[in-house]
């Protein structure tokens, strides 16, 4: 029996899957935004020219590679969902229009909305420590869950 278009695309999703493993674990141990924005920068640097040839050919220019197939670099949290927001954009687009976005092109979709929910679960973690520290009157300065000192 021939595989399927489904088939295919599964087979290619999951090796991309295994491909991101290591990073996807490094974003998952994250405690704060800089180890987010490293282990991004890192699974980026991992990316073969062939890869980032692959992705350039669809990504509409919305991929984090430049001209000469080099990550850009991520300086905090705030590019993370600007970059997958115009990148899943782009894929919606070609969903829309028929055209099948690469596997390279899912592969960092897929990577960039982890990393994105990781950073936004940080975000409420963060908000939440700060606010039970505000209602309790005794205010102090957090960073991701650890006293750095208390407000004057």
């Amino acid at each position: 029996m021939a595989a399927t278009e489904f088939d295919l695309n599964s087979r290619t999703v999951l090796s991309g899957l295994t491909d991101m493993d290591p990073y996807v674990r490094l974003i998952a141990a994250a405690t704060g935004p800089g180890e987010i924005v490293n282990a991004v920068n890192d699974y980026l640097a991992g990316w073969s020219e062939d890869q980032i040839r692959n992705l350039q050919k669809i990504d509409g220019g919305w991929g984090p590679f430049d001209e000469r197939q080099r990550p850009a670099r991520l300086c905090g949290v705030a590019d993370i969902p600007r970059i997958r927001d115009s990148l899943h954009r782009q894929c919606v687009a070609l969903k829309e229009a028929g055209i099948a976005p690469t596997p390279e092109l899912l592969d960092l979709d897929l990577f960039l909305f982890f990393a994105r929910q990781v950073v936004e679960d940080h975000e409420v973690v963060r908000s939440r420590v700060d606010t039970v520290a505000r209602r309790n009157g005794d205010y102090r300065h957090f960073s991701y869950g650890q006293v750095i000192g208390r407000s004057s």
